[in-house]
């Protein structure tokens, strides 16, 4: 009889102690089927490491210190695994049992790199949050039939591009990654809190992503974290769409499909300079006439750009669609 694959465990925690407690008791559902926990503490001082010290069990738990870092311990504590599969629980985000098991089944089945769900929202309190409308469950609505899918490589490099700067992951914590792949590939860690956008933008090209459209994990909502101006969000997003793509161009063999598809992507953050050039002027205290004028003008060239980007995410869906060596379907 064939051996279960393995799972490893990462558990990133800092100065989260009031999360951790409903964490760690929901993480007694399914704490057996971890082969290895690797807990990486940014050296907390609320009692976050006491708490884990008392209340997690585990036959083979390591913990970790380290300064701070939020994909610097996150890379940390997947070197530092062994399994055949990894998950990273960050705390406040849930899974169930039935979903992970799940996840290891549709991996092993379709021969994935990663294994993506669409996770549920929740407030910090437990509280239901609408649904953020996460590039997973559009994917799963454009691509699926229902059952978990696979796609090529190639797919998943132009939706990584298409999909930025949010990331066709979604929340790691509602995913499973084959060990091997991702301990060779770490998530990039210059741009701040969405390395998770830039790690499939980096690696799809050499990725088999699935989706499956199973349920059973909550993302928590933290209200308080700070959120990027547009200004910055733009920014962010042509430095991840300019380096990467400049990256695989310099590193990488791609088709000239691929490479041409990529080079589209780089224009839809021009929509985004302008969305926020309007708000920008519209809101400027000084020269109304001025900046309402300049705005009018900014607008319609927005509005152009707006509608080229639709129309070329149009094609794009369907020349995927229309393709179906770059999407697997797992039946039943």
């Amino acid at each position: 009889m064939a051996t279960r694959s393995s799972i490893s465990v990462v558990l990133p925690t800092y100065n989260c102690r009031d999360l951790l407690v409903p964490h760690l008791r929901s993480m007694q559902d399914w704490l057996d089927l971890a082969d290895e926990v690797i807990v990486v503490d940014s050296r907390s001082t609320d009692g976050t490491l006491e708490l884990i010290r008392a209340e997690l069990r585990h036959p083979r738990l390591r913990i970790i210190e380290r300064d701070r870092g939020l994909y610097q311990s996150w890379n940390e504590g997947i070197a530092a695994t062994t399994g055949d599969w990894v998950y990273i629980s960050t705390a406040g985000d849930l899974i169930t049992r039935n979903l992970l098991l799940h996840l290891r089944e549709v991996g092993e089945a379709l021969g994935a790199s990663v294994v993506v769900s669409a996770p549920d929202f929740a407030h910090e309190d437990g509280r239901p949050h609408r649904d953020l409308g996460w590039p997973p469950t559009k994917l799963l609505a454009a691509f699926g039939q229902g059952h978990p899918f696979v796609m090529q490589p190639a797919a998943t490099q132009f939706l990584a591009f298409q999909n930025c700067p949010n990331a066709i992951l979604g929340s790691s914590a509602s995913n499973l990654y084959r060990g091997p792949h991702l301990r060779a590939r770490p998530f990039p860690t210059e741009y701040g809190v969405v390395g998770d956008t830039a790690w499939i933008m980096r690696y799809g090209h050499e990725t088999r992503l699935a989706l499956t459209p199973r349920r059973g994990s909550t993302f928590c909502i933290h209200e308080k974290e700070s959120q990027l101006t547009p200004e910055q969000c733009v920014e962010l997003h042509r430095r991840l769409i300019g380096r990467e793509s400049a990256q695989l161009r310099e590193t990488t063999q791609l088709c000239p499909r691929l490479a041409n598809l990529l080079a589209e992507q780089e224009q839809p953050f021009q929509t985004k300079r302008l969305w926020a050039e309007r708000r920008q002027l519209w809101h400027a205290p000084e020269n109304q006439l001025v900046n309402k004028l300049r705005w009018l003008s900014v607008t319609s060239l927005y509005l152009w750009h707006r509608l080229n980007d639709k129309q070329r995410a149009h094609r794009a869906r369907q020349v995927l669609q229309a393709n179906d060596a770059l999407f697997t379907h797992l039946s039943g």
